[in-house]
C-alpha cells in the first residue's frame, strides 16, 4: 500500500460530513430566499466534492523519476522508457478501466516534430489544426505520444510537443480519494520542456523533488528550487534522494550530511533517502522485507499525513469557515432579523418604507457606477506606466547581451575546419546561455521593479475607493434597517474585503491572501500587495516569449557559415558577434508589442478586480430588493401565509444554530487531529 489508506479514508469521511452540512445549509438558505448565498454554497459544494490532491513529481533528467512514481503507485503504471524524452504533463488518476486520454495544445506550435504519431497528426488535420479535441489512446501506444524520439538533430530538440497533457486512468485504491500523481518533463532536458514543468506548478498541492544520491544537489537543481519552487510558494517541498542503495555504507552518512547542508534551508520537511527500484520490486513481488529495505515506507507515511492532515485540513477548513460566515453573518444576524421585523409590521408600513428606499437604492447604483468608472480610468492611465517600465527593461537588457556573450566561453569549440553541425551546437549553447541569463535577470527585474510598480499603482487605483466603498456598504446596511423597521441591530463589523469577496463569489483577486492578512493594513494596501505578487508572476513569460531559439538558430546558421574563411581562426568571435546582434534585434523588434501585451494583461487583472467590486455591490443591493419583495409577496397572501413564514424562519434559525455548532466541532477536530 503506497499511502496510508486509513488516513485517506478518514479524510473521505470528513469530506462527506462537510458535504452533508453544505447540503443542509443550502436548504436553509433557499428557504430564506437568499439566492446569491445559495450560488456561493453551490460553488463551495463543488469545491469540496471535486477537490483533488495534485502531487507533482519533479526531477532532473534521468534521476529515476519514472521508477519513483511507479513505486509510489505500487505498480508499473508508467513505462520507464517513456520518461527520458517526455515532453508533456502526465496526470495519473483513478479509473475503473486502464485508459489514456491525450489533450492537444491550443493553438498548436508552428513547428511540429516530424516524428509525432501519425494517428495524432491525422486527428489534428481532421480538425483543421485548431481547437483539436482530446483523443483516446491505448496504454500500449503511450510511448508514441509522451515521448518524441528527437534523434540527434539539435534543431529537432528545440521543437515543441503539440500535446498539452495525457490523463492516465488506473484502478489503484490510493487514487480513489482524489489523489493525482503528476509526472512532468525532466529538468535540464530542454528549456521548453522545463517551462512545461514550471507552468504546472500553480496547480500542484505538493511537490516531490527527486534527486539522485550519486549526483546530489547540482547547481541547476538548487537554482530551480530557489528561483522557481519558492517563487510559486512551495517553501516546504519533499526532497527524495533516490538510488541511495547504490551508495556504499561507509559513505551514506556523509551523503546525508551534504544533503542536509544543501537542502534544509529550502524545506522544513525531513529529507528522505530511498531506493525506488527496491520499493517497486518489493511491491510487485509481494516482498515486504525488500520494500522495508527501500525506506519508502517512512516517506509514504509522511506524505499521507501531509495530504490528509496538512493539505486536507486547509482544503476542508476554508470551505467550513466560509459556510459559517454565510450562515451567521448573512443569514442569522442580518436576513432573519430583517424578515422578522418586516413580518411584524403591516403590509402598508413595509410598502411605504420600501417606496421611500427605492430612490436611495437607485442612487447607490449610480454611485457604484461612478466609483467603478473612476477605478477603470485610473487603471487605463496606469497602463502607460507599465509600458514605459517594460520598454526601459528591454533597452537595458539589450545593452547587457553583448557583454554576456563576449565573456561566455562555450564548452564546444570549432575544429580546424568549422562545420555546420558544430556551428549548430555552438550557437545553441550560446543561445541557451543567454536565455538562462535573461530568466535570472527578469526574475530580479520583476522582484525589484515590476512587482513594486504593480503594488504602487494598485494602491493608487483602489485607495481612493476604499472610503467610498465603506460608506456605500454602510448606506446599504442603513437602508436594510430602515426598510425592515428594526432599530436595535448591531452595526455590521464584517471586514470590507470579506464582504466584497463574498459578494463577488470568490472572484476577487487575492481573496485568500487577504483573508490571511485579516485586512490589517486596509483593503487597498492588502489588495495591492497580493496584486503585485499574483500579477507579476506571469511577466517573465512575455519577455522570454520574445525569443524563439529555433528560429534564431535557423536564421543564424547560413549567415555565420558564409562569413567564415577556410579555418576556425576568428570563427568563434564572428559567431558570438552575429548571435549577439540577432538576439538583440529579435528582442528589440518585438519590444513595443510585448510591452503593450504585458501591460494589457496586468490591466485586465486590475479590471477584473474592479468588475468583482461592481458585482459584489450589485449582489448586496439585489439581495436587499429580493428580501423585501419576497416578504411583501408573503404578506399579500394573508395572515396564514405570514404565520407560516414565521414558522419557516424559526425552523431556519434552529437549523443554523445546530449547523453552526456542528461546524465549530468539525473545525476543532480538523485542528486537533493527529
Amino acid at each position: 500500500m503506497a499511502l496510508d489508506q486509513e488516513k485517506l479514508n478518514r479524510f473521505r469521511i470528513q469530506k462527506e460530513r462537510l458535504g452533508g452540512m453544505l447540503s443542509d445549509a443550502s436548504e436553509v438558505i433557499n428557504d430564506l430566499n437568499m439566492s446569491s448565498a445559495s450560488e456561493n454554497l453551490d460553488k463551495l459544494s463543488k469545491k469540496v466534492n471535486n477537490d483533488t490532491f495534485k502531487i507533482q513529481v519533479i526531477g532532473t533528467f534521468k534521476n529515476g523519476k519514472s521508477t519513483f512514481i511507479n513505486s509510489l503507485l505500487g505498480e508499473a503504471v508508467l513505462p520507464a522508457y517513456a520518461l527520458p524524452c517526455t515532453a508533456v504533463i502526465n496526470e495519473v488518476k483513478y479509473g475503473e478501466n486502464k485508459e489514456a486520454i491525450l489533450y492537444f495544445r491550443n493553438p498548436l506550435p508552428e513547428n511540429l516534430p516530424a516524428s509525432i504519431s501519425p494517428k495524432a497528426f491525422a486527428h489534428m488535420q481532421k480538425h483543421n489544426m485548431k481547437d483539436v479535441p482530446p483523443l483516446r489512446i491505448e496504454y500500449s501506444e503511450l510511448e508514441d505520444y509522451v515521448v518524441i524520439p528527437m534523434g540527434e538533430d539539435p534543431k529537432e530538440m528545440l521543437l515543441e510537443s503539440p500535446y498539452e497533457k495525457v490523463e492516465l486512468f488506473w484502478p489503484l485504491e490510493m487514487l480513489k480519494e482524489g489523489v493525482e500523481i503528476i509526472d512532468s518533463p525532466g529538468l535540464e532536458e530542454d528549456d521548453t520542456r522545463t517551462r512545461v514543468t514550471m507552468d504546472y506548478l500553480t496547480k500542484a498541492d505538493a511537490i516531490l523533488f527527486v534527486l539522485t544520491a550519486d549526483k546530489l544537489c547540482s547547481k541547476a537543481e538548487l537554482d530551480f528550487i530557489e528561483n522557481n519552487l519558492h517563487e510559486f510558494g512551495f517553501t516546504d517541498p519533499f526532497f527524495i534522494v533516490n538510488r541511495f542503495d547504490l551508495i556504499p555504507d561507509n559513505q551514506r552518512e556523509g551523503i546525508m550530511r551534504f544533503a542536509k547542508m544543501k537542502l534544509s534551508e529550502f524545506s522544513t520537511n525531513e529529507i528522505f533517502y530511498v531506493s525506488a527500484q527496491q520499493a517497486l520490486d518489493g511491491e510487485v513481488q509481494g516482498n515486504p522485507a525488500l520494500y522495508e529495505k527501500s525506506q519508502m515506507g517512512a516517506f509514504t507515511k509522511r506524505l499521507s499525513e501531509f495530504l490528509t492532515k496538512d493539505k486536507g485540513k486547509i482544503k476542508l477548513s476554508q470551505p467550513a469557515r466560509e459556510l459559517k460566515r454565510i450562515l451567521n453573518n448573512e443569514a442569522l444576524y442580518k436576513v432573519i432579523p430583517n424578515q422578522r421585523a418586516m413580518l411584524d409590521s403591516s403590509l402598508d408600513e413595509v410598502r411605504v418604507r420600501y417606496d421611500a428606499a427605492k430612490p436611495k437604492l437607485e442612487m447607490l447604483k449610480t454611485k457604484k457606477e461612478q466609483l467603478i468608472s473612476k477605478l477603470k480610468l485610473k487603471i487605463e492611465q496606469s497602463k502607460h506606466e507599465f509600458i514605459r517600465a517594460s520598454n526601459r527593461n528591454y533597452l537595458s537588457v539589450a545593452e547587457m547581451i553583448p557583454g554576456w556573450i563576449n565573456t561566455f566561453q562555450p564548452k564546444n569549440k570549432f575544429s580546424v575546419i568549422p562545420t555546420k553541425s558544430k556551428a549548430t551546437i555552438v550557437v545553441s549553447e550560446i543561445t541557451d546561455y543567454v536565455v538562462g541569463k535573461l530568466e535570472t535577470q527578469q526574475k530580479e527585474w520583476k522582484k525589484s521593479v515590476l512587482q513594486p510598480l504593480v503594488e504602487e499603482r494598485s494602491q493608487y487605483i483602489f485607495e481612493s475607493a476604499e472610503q467610498d466603498l465603506t460608506n456605500l456598504y454602510a448606506e446599504i446596511d442603513s437602508l436594510n434597517v430602515s426598510i425592515s423597521g428594526q432599530h436595535d441591530i448591531d452595526p455590521n463589523t464584517v471586514p470590507l474585503w470579506q464582504r466584497i469577496a463574498a459578494g463577488a463569489g470568490g472572484l476577487l483577486l487575492g481573496d485568500i491572501g487577504l483573508a490571511f492578512s485579516g485586512g490589517v493594513n486596509g483593503f487597498s494596501k492588502d489588495l495591492a500587495k497580493v496584486a503585485g505578487l499574483e500579477i507579476g508572476a506571469g511577466a517573465l513569460l512575455y519577455f522570454i516569449g520574445a525569443l524563439n531559439p529555433f528560429t534564431l538558430v535557423a536564421v543564424l546558421l547560413t549567415a555565420i557559415i558564409s562569413s567564415w574563411n577556410s579555418s576556425s581562426s576568428g570563427a568563434m568571435k564572428r559567431t558570438k558577434e552575429m548571435v549577439s546582434e540577432q538576439i538583440v534585434n529579435q528582442l528589440t523588434a518585438n519590444a513595443d508589442e510585448n510591452s503593450s501585451q504585458m501591460a494589457e494583461a496586468i490591466c485586465q487583472k486590475l479590471d477584473d478586480i474592479a468588475n468583482s467590486i461592481s458585482t459584489a455591490i450589485d449582489v448586496e443591493i439585489g439581495q436587499t430588493e429580493e428580501q423585501v419583495q419576497s416578504i411583501i409577496a408573503e404578506m399579500q397572501r394573508g395572515q396564514a401565509s405570514i404565520d407560516a413564514r414565521k414558522q419557516v424562519i424559526n425552523s431556519c434559525e434552529n437549523k443554523i444554530t445546530a449547523l453552526s455548532t456542528d461546524l465549530d466541532a468539525f473545525t476543532f477536530e480538523l485542528i486537533e487531529q493527529k
